[in-house]
């Protein structure tokens, strides 16, 4: 029976978005059994493959039969996040390796017993932290987003703009933020991308940076406003 489980980790400046897909490739329905309600088991490691996150860990399960079922073509999406931080304290800059397992038991009934198409493992970059903005938070769908977050310039140009990889959706804005610049001060951004705009595949990014006296770029802080797939 072919499916596909896959993963897609974005390394933001705050966290990392970390975006799993099971998708049904059959022309018929796939059911997907787990004895426990812990779908996934996700964990990341150091490149002396020392583990810095786990996501099970101090998390409860149902321990009882699950079901995941998806029609023809049929797809499912799980979001989690890693803020960068091992036992109170922000990892350093560099590369680490994220391993994604999907626990399903059963396949329609059948025990699955190749479980390499399960299990994922992928590189991973986790950046220094910015020392411009902070604390972005997204919400909203579909082309409407809201964005909050603080920013600290003493020279006070900071700017945004959205684009997708290809295409700009939105030029460059300045971001008009009340306060002494050097202090962190809190903005709110509204965007509205209209619909038929928006890409079928892909992700929608939102990218805040600092500008020197001569235009120069600095301090970039990229945001994923929504991945479609």
């Amino acid at each position: 029976m072919a499916y596909k489980f896959y993963v897609i980790p974005t390394s933001m400046p705050e966290q990392l978005t970390i975006e799993m897909f099971l998708k049904n490739e059959e022309d018929f329905p796939l059911h997907f059994e787990f004895p426990t309600s812990q779908f996934y088991e996700i964990k990341i490691f150091d490149t002396a493959g020392r583990e810095v996150y786990d996501y099970s860990k101090g998390r409860f399960f149902l321990q009882a039969f699950q079901t995941i079922s998806l029609k023809a073509h049929g797809s499912k999406k799980w979001l989690e996040t890693w803020d960068y931080h091992f036992m109170g304290k922000r990892v350093p800059a560099g590369e680490y390796t994220i391993q994604a397992v999907l626990r399903a038991a059963s396949l329609n009934s059948k025990p699955v017993t190749d479980r390499s198409k399960l299990n994922i493992m992928q590189k991973i970059y986790v950046p220094e932290e910015n020392a411009v903005f902070r604390n972005i938070k997204i919400s909203g769908t579909k082309g409407n987003y809201q964005v909050s977050g603080e920013v600290k310039s003493p020279n006070r140009l900071v700017y945004y703009s959205v684009e997708d990889g290809h295409r700009e959706f939105l030029r460059e804005q300045k971001l008009d933020v009340a306060g002494k610049g050097d202090k962190w001060r809190p903005f709110k951004v509204d965007i509205q991308i209209p619909a038929e705009k928006l890409p079928n595949h892909g992700g929608v990014f939102l990218n805040f940076y600092e500008k020197n006296a001569e235009g120069k770029r600095s301090n970039p802080y990229p945001a994923l406003l929504e991945r479609f797939e």
